[in-house]
């Protein structure tokens, strides 16, 4: 079985080549000269590099390939050796481009032996299998030291029957790694793997320019599993026993001459070389065939794939005959628009001063103007006339040609863009898809915290999809449903169905009621714009009035667990505490550490009242005395806390502040600790209340912006959610958890539902 070698390239064009260039070159050998020195291959990456330095990298290749296959091994020194050394010598130059950066290999495969130099940083793996496992080789574990030359050193080896030899620009790596590499060689055939390869490369869409090349020697198994037929080698063995028959031949004929063996050898010479003649001629068309191949692969302004190697018989083809007429006619083609825009320009100008003469006839010149116009139109009427039909059909044509070329610009772009378009709009779609089905994976495993990020994420991408046709919209309303559904899972929220307890307008038709506290069994209603307070018996839902005197406007309560009180913020500034038996409102003494106190939220625990002070962004802590309260003391000790936007606080032992802005502090001993708030969604936004007590269970938040309560567990993570559609603008809350009831303050109506869920 003889040998057979699989070389197959991958090229992707970056947008931006004065960041990135790449070179490829291969040269297939023709001659059987050329045949004994191998396959001669190069790849570059120029990054940030000029026009100058790129033409220079390119000769310096061409003299390599040249001076490598016209230079022949010395006894110690091979070929490839020599033309380095040469290189080296006079290419200098080219590592003094201070702002590019530079890799490049280069490299000859002579049968199965691999030699090679290297510059920077470019990828070689080798991959091979031993002991029946694939494995893999970085043959260039560094980058060269910077010495001054191109070429510091040569590799030497053995490419083995089953080998597989892979090059690549630097960049590559970044998206491609060996492991990966591998896994696609083992998958697939040796084109298929550098179609891939590219296939990926060129969905990325990237600025940078990519290029390698991979090589391969089926083992004896590849090539009966894939029928491919042995490239020939014509040296060897099978020549040496070729000589050895002619000259047994000869000997015969000289010691026992046949019957007309002149003729019979002047018939064999004839049809040895007739043979030889068609073989040549075989080869030349081959040689042809590959080369229209090759140069009918177009790849911009950068040189890859394979390339027969020149001689100088081959200089001035008709293909380059054909390139030299082609490029004189373009630029013809251009020259001649470009007189016509200029003559365009002159005839828009000089008719736009006429026109503005004929419109404002200024000098009396209108008549001159028209007559003019009039002369001109007849003269160029005559010139029509007088232009042979051959020359206005070619005129014809020339406008109908530029028309359809600048319109196909016009379109390519225009389809260019929509193909963008559709490939992002689609990469959106699979992202939302992609992140709802890694979300509901999620929820498998009871990862309720990823779940919902990734389908918020989803929902992010859904809300920036353009909707311009009705199919997107259809696609976009379609996926809204589903990561609605899958979020309504997450968010724990219930309709409680809620039963109205008593309307309180109907006691007082202006009522301006805000919020809601309780003693006993009654609820207490009150408002800061009320005058009144609402006391509503529980038992018998029946409403009592109570007119306020005109200093108290009640904001906030807090009931201590004694329920003997409830006790007011009142103007910001003072409190007040509720008498049951009055069911009226009585001022109370308290005074605090700072001037100028603003009051926002308040809570009773434990027998002692701490107030938050907004102005002062200070918590305190006061004690009961005969006639109301002490002058309290500063319990706050993290001084860099801000609360001036504090609007509500609870007690359980722990000190847990809410903000306006949907965070909660927890405080222990005055000094914040950790607290998170965990699978909500929507984050809170302006909430009202919050309460939570020592012998109760979990957290409860009211946020009048998006009509819910919040139930969480005392470490924040969501438990449930509660909202009725006909709740209007809930503002006030009291919560009764060993009975399993919620009394909500709406629009001046109580309701009450169910929490055991």
């Amino acid at each position: 079985m003889k040998d057979l070698l699989e070389i197959h390239e991958f090229f992707v064009e970056g947008k931006d080549q004065e960041r990135s260039h790449v070179l490829l070159h291969i040269t297939e050998p023709g001659t059987p000269q050329e045949k004994a020195k191998g396959y001669f291959f190069a790849i570059v990456e120029i990054n940030n590099g000029s026009l100058e330095q790129i033409e220079h990298l390119q000769q310096m290749i061409d003299d390599l390939e040249s001076g490598y296959y016209e230079t022949d091994d010395l006894e110690n020194k091979s070929a490839f050796e020599i033309t380095l050394e040469f290189i080296n010598r006079r290419g200098h130059h080219i590592l003094q481009y201070k702002n590019s950066v530079t890799s490049f290999l280069v490299g000859v495969l002579r049968n199965h032996e691999l030699s090679l130099s290297y510059h920077g940083l470019p990828q070689a793996w080798l991959f091979y299998n031993e002991n029946e496992e694939f494995k893999e080789m970085n043959i260039l574990s560094e980058e060269t030291i910077a010495n001054g030359q191109l070429f510091s050193a040569i590799l030497q080896g053995t490419l083995n029957d089953g080998d597989y030899f892979y090059l690549a620009t630097p960049h590559i790596s970044d998206y491609f790694t060996a492991d990966r590499i591998k896994k696609i060689l083992l998958t697939r055939n040796t084109r298929q793997s550098a179609s891939h390869i590219q296939k990926v490369l060129k969905e990325l869409n990237n600025d940078i320019s990519f290029g390698g090349i991979l090589f391969h020697h089926p083992d004896k198994m590849e090539m009966l599993a894939s029928g491919q037929k042995a490239f020939v080698k014509e040296d060897g063995s099978v020549e040496s026993l070729n000589k050895m028959v002619n000259l047994e031949q000869t000997t015969e004929e000289m010691l026992t001459p046949p019957l007309l063996g002149r003729t019979k050898k002047k018939w064999q010479i004839w049809w040895k070389n007739h043979q030889e003649e068609k073989e040549k001629k075989k080869l030349l068309k081959l040689q042809i065939k590959r080369r229209k191949e090759i140069d009918s692969t177009s790849h911009g302004t950068i040189e890859t794939n394979f390339r027969l190697l020149k001689t100088k018989g081959n200089q001035g083809t008709w293909l380059d005959n054909f390139l030299v007429f082609f490029g004189k006619m373009l630029f013809n083609i251009f020259w001649q628009l470009w007189q016509f825009i200029k003559i365009l320009i002159f005839f828009i100008g000089r008719n736009s001063i006429a026109l503005i003469l004929l419109l404002s006839n200024k000098d009396h010149k209108r008549a001159e103007v028209i007559k003019e116009w009039r002369r001109g139109y007849l003269q160029q009427k005559e010139k029509l006339e007088n232009i042979p039909t051959f020359s206005k059909i070619i005129l014809f044509v020339t406008v109908i040609l530029f028309l359809i070329f600048v319109s196909s610009i016009f379109v390519y772009k225009i389809k260019q863009t929509w193909q963008a378009e559709k490939t992002a709009y689609a990469n959106q779609v699979q992202a939302i898809i992609d992140k709802k089905n890694a979300a509901d994976a999620s929820l498998l495993y009871n990862d309720t915290n990823k779940a919902l990020t990734l389908l918020l994420e989803a929902k992010n991408i859904l809300n920036n999809l353009p909707n311009k046709n009705t199919n997107e919209k259809e696609q976009i309303n379609t996926l809204g449903i589903a990561l609605e559904n899958s979020l309504n899972k997450l968010r724990k929220i219930y309709n409680p169905q809620s039963q109205l307890v008593t309307d309180l307008t109907i006691a007082n038709p202006e009522a301006k009621t805000e919020n809601l506290a309780i003693i006993d069994n009654f609820l207490i209603a009150y408002g800061k714009e009320d005058n009144k307070i609402y006391r509503t018996d529980l038992a018998t839902k029946k409403t009592e009035t109570k007119i306020l005197a005109d200093v108290f406007h009640p904001q906030n309560a807090s009931t201590p667990k004694e329920q003997d009180t409830i006790v007011f913020i009142n103007n910001n500034k003072s409190v007040a505490a509720y008498s049951k038996d009055s069911n009226n409102l009585l001022a109370e003494d308290i005074s605090f550490p700072s001037e100028n106190t603003q009051l926002s939220a308040l809570c009773i625990y434990n027998r002692r009242l701490y107030t938050i002070d907004i102005a002062n962004n200070q918590i305190y802590r006061h004690n009961f005395t005969q006639t109301g309260f002490d002058k309290g003391t500063n319990w706050l000790k993290t001084t860099d806390l801000n609360i001036k936007d504090a609007n509500s606080l609870a007690i359980d032992g722990d000190v847990f502040v809410l903000k306006a802005n949907g965070e909660i502090i927890k405080l222990i001993n005055g000094i914040q600790t950790e607290f998170n708030i965990s699978g909500l969604d929507p984050k809170l936004n302006n909430p009202k209340t919050i309460w939570t007590y020592n012998n109760v269970n979990n957290i409860y938040i009211l946020e009048p912006t998006n009509k819910r309560i919040v139930m969480l567990d005392k470490t924040g993570k969501l438990l449930n959610q509660f909202s009725d559609p006909v709740w209007q603008n809930p503002t006030g809350m009291i919560v009764q958890e060993d009975k399993k009831l919620i009394y909500i303050l709406d629009n001046n109506k109580i309701y009450q539902f169910n929490i055991n869920l």
